[in-house]
C-alpha cells in the first residue's frame, strides 16, 4: 500500500511538472496539452480520495456501519468526475471556491475539442490559472499509508521534488505538498492577469455582438430601418420560427396564422424571449464589474456564466449578420455584372 501510494504521488507530480513545462512554452497547443494534463492530475487525486476512504471502510467494518455517505462514496468510485468532486467536498479536501473553478475548467477542457478557436485568446492564461488552483488543491491531499522499500526508484521528473538522499528513505510525506508549493511558485501565476484576460475576451465578444446588431438594425425592413431593440427581437423570433421549440409553442397556444411573417410577428408578441431589448450596454457593465473584481475564481465564474447564458443569442446575431453581409455582397456583384 505504501509503495503504491508513493509511486502514485510521484506520478501525479510528474504529470504536473510536464504540464507546467508545456504551459510555460506559451503556445496555444502547449497550453491545451498542459491544461489537459492538469485536469487529469486533479481527477487522479479526486479518485484517490474516494479510493482511500473505500479501503478504510473495508478494513474497519465497525466504522463502515456508522458511515453516513456510502451512496456518495460508491458514486465517487465510478467514472463520474462530478461525483468524485462532490465527494471530495463532503470530505473537506477541496474548498467550495476550488470546486467551482475545477468544475468550470473540467467542462472547459471538454469543450476545447469543439470550441477551441473561440477560447484560443485566453487559453494560455486559463491553463496557468488552473495549474495554480490545482497545485493548491493537490497539495492539500491527505496522504494515507505512506511507506517505502529500499528497492523503489523514482523517475527523473519526480526526483526533482522528492529529494531525500536515499540513505534512509526515497521520500517523506511532506515532500508531496512541498512539491506542489514549488510548482505553484514556479508557474508565477498572477491573479490580475487572469482577470484582465477574461475581461478582455468578454469585451471582444461583446464588441463583435455590437457590430452584428448594428448590421441587423441597419437592414431595411418594410421600407424603414429597425431599432436595435426590434433587431434583437427579430434575431430570436426568426430562429424560433424554424425550430421545434417555436412550432411546439405555437401549437400549444393555438396559433392559427398563415404566413411565416405572421408567425414571426406572433412569436415576438407571445413567446417569452430571452432578450426583449438591446442587451449590449448591460453586457458591457458586466464586463466592467468583472474587471474590477480582485478574485480570479469569481471572475472565471462570472465569465463562464456570461458565455453560457448569452451563447444562443450571440450565435444568432453572428449568423444573422453573416447572412446580411453575404446578401449585400451578392447584390454588389450582381450590379457589377459578376
Amino acid at each position: 500500500m505504501g509503495n503504491k501510494m508513493l509511486m502514485f504521488l510521484a506520478g501525479v507530480i510528474e504529470q504536473m511538472d510536464l504540464a507546467l513545462e508545456h504551459i510555460q512554452k506559451g503556445g496555444v497547443h502547449d497550453a491545451r496539452f498542459g491544461l489537459m494534463l492538469t485536469d487529469n492530475a486533479v481527477e487522479l487525486i479526486l479518485h484517490q480520495i474516494a479510493k482511500d476512504q473505500h479501503a478504510r471502510l473495508k478494513a474497519y467494518p465497525h466504522i463502515a456501519e456508522k458511515y453516513g455517505h456510502k451512496k456518495e462514496l460508491e458514486e465517487a468510485m465510478g467514472r463520474s468526475f462530478e461525483a468524485k468532486l462532490k465527494y471530495a467536498r463532503m470530505e473537506g479536501q477541496v474548498t467550495d471556491e476550488q470546486a467551482r473553478t475545477i468544475t468550470i475548467m473540467h467542462t472547459f477542457r471538454n469543450e476545447l475539442y469543439h470550441l477551441g478557436l473561440q477560447y484560443e485568446p485566453i487559453l494560455s492564461d486559463l491553463s496557468l490559472f488552473y495549474f495554480s488552483t490545482a497545485c493548491a488543491f493537490i497539495g492539500g491531499f491527505k496522504i494515507r499509508g505512506f511507506s517505502y522499500s529500499w528497492s523503489i526508484v523514482l523517475r527523473e521528473r519526480a526526483q526533482k521534488y522528492f529529494t531525500r538522499d536515499g540513505r534512509f528513505s526515497p521520500a517523506e510525506p511532506d515532500d508531496f505538498p512541498n512539491a506542489c508549493r514549488k510548482l505553484d511558485e514556479a508557474c508565477q501565476h498572477k491573479k490580475s492577469i487572469t482577470i484582465a484576460c477574461l475581461a478582455d475576451h468578454m469585451d471582444s465578444v461583446i464588441s463583435d455582438c455590437d457590430t452584428s446588431l448594428d448590421i441587423l438594425a441597419d437592414l431595411i425592413y418594410d421600407n424603414q430601418r429597425r431599432t436595435r431593440d426590434e433587431a434583437i427581437i427579430d434575431c430570436q423570433t426568426w430562429r424560433l420560427a424554424f425550430e421545434t421549440e417555436g412550432t411546439e409553442f405555437a401549437k400549444k397556444k393555438g396559433w392559427a396564422g398563415r404566413t411565416i411573417f405572421d408567425f414571426v410577428e406572433w412569436l415576438g408578441r407571445n413567446y417569452p424571449l430571452q432578450f426583449k431589448k438591446d442587451p449590449i450596454s448591460g453586457w458591457k457593465k458586466q464586463a466592467l464589474r468583472m474587471r474590477s473584481n480582485g478574485n480570479p475564481h469569481t471572475a472565471l465564474a462570472n465569465y463562464q456564466s456570461f458565455m453560457t447564458v448569452t451563447g444562443s443569442i450571440r450565435e444568432a446575431l453572428l449568423e444573422g449578420a453573416t447572412q446580411v453581409e453575404a446578401e449585400i455582397d451578392r447584390l454588389v456583384d450582381e450590379r457589377r455584372g459578376n
